[in-house]
């Protein structure tokens, strides 16, 4: 295993003092601030992982990789984020699964500043990514093969989360940046340019998974089952009440724009899954993403086996007709 996952021994000082521990809870994470995390932020707004017998203390840990570190060191038991560093992980030797995957969509658009129109104005120039190797810079990546540009004609810099990545670009300190919904359509506000809508184009990637220690699960298979059990209510909740979705996407987003809010979670919510069963094509995609992608099979990175007993035991069928 390389030297940065055996830095998770190094990060739990730090997560053990930045989190306070609670006795009877389990701490959770989300990674970011896009719109593609509503349905977990849901699933806790609305008390599920409580009312599943799973008490949780909900961190916002910013960076796939850091999530993967605090993983591996037991200071999180489930992570929701990009599957890029759970991958990467796993290539490595890491002791790390994904159990679902909420958004299988690559929700980001490629949006740029008013003089740069075109694919072909981007030779040579930087594009902002919240973290270097995080979900950012594969989006881009992607959208450079769609727009006919090669991995080398743009230089990636490192500019933090959402707000910072579009003052970038509007100062000209990076010609592009890639940004999800609300941030993507409040550029568009702004008068940035999208070039690519990697969304709209239907590029597989799994965007939104939940990441856990392999060997976790298997000692502690109820409280994972239970886990999934309030995520999959979460969806549901999250695809029949708009309202209420789109009161949480305001109270973590803080995005007010009552406009930029519907659109994003109409964005999300027409293709996320009711049951966020991993389809080995979307993992497929994040594979051939990743560094030296051979080196696995993309069914070795994940398990539906507990997705698939709950829809065995009729229990998703049931949350279908009391969710309504």
């Amino acid at each position: 295993m390389s030297g940065r996952w055996i830095a998770a021994l190094l990060v739990s000082a730090w997560l053990t003092a930045a989190l306070p521990a609670r006795a009877e809870t389990i701490r959770i994470s989300y990674s970011g601030t896009s719109g593609q995390n509503l349905p977990f932020w849901v699933t806790y707004d609305a008390g599920l992982f409580k009312k599943y017998g799973v008490p949780s203390e909900l961190v916002l840990v910013a960076g796939g990789l850091t999530n993967i570190q605090a993983i591996l060191a037991n200071e999180i038991r489930f992570s929701y984020l990009g599957a890029a560093s759970p991958i990467q992980a796993a290539l490595q030797g890491a002791d790390i699964v994904i159990l679902a995957t909420a958004y299988g969509l690559m929700p980001y658009g490629l949006v740029t500043a008013g003089g740069i129109r075109t694919a072909a104005e981007l030779k040579g120039k930087r594009a902002a990514v919240s973290r270097i190797g995080g979900i950012e810079e594969v989006a881009i990546r992607a959208a450079m093969e769609k727009l006919g540009l090669g991995p080398k004609d743009l230089t990636f810099i490192q500019a933090g989360p959402d707000a910072l990545r579009i003052a970038a670009v509007q100062s000209g300190n990076a010609a592009a940046a890639a940004l999800a919904p609300p941030a993507l359509f409040a550029a568009a506000a702004r008068g940035l340019n999208v070039i690519a809508d990697l969304g709209a184009l239907g590029v597989k990637y799994p965007t939104s998974v939940i990441a856990a220690r392999r060997g976790y699960v298997a000692q502690d298979r109820p409280t994972a089952k239970k886990f999934l059990m309030a995520l999959v209510e979460g969806l549901h909740v999250y695809r029949q009440k708009k309202d209420y979705a789109i009161k949480v996407l305001e109270k973590y987003t803080r995005q007010t724009d009552p406009q930029i809010l519907s659109q994003t979670y109409d964005y999300f919510a027409k293709n996320s899954p009711l049951v966020p069963v991993t389809d080995t094509a979307v993992m497929e995609a994040g594979l051939a993403a990743a560094e030296k992608p051979g080196a696995k099979s993309a069914r070795d990175l994940y398990d539906n086996s507990l997705l698939q007993e709950l829809e065995q035991e009729g229990f998703t069928k049931k949350l279908a007709k009391e969710i309504r």
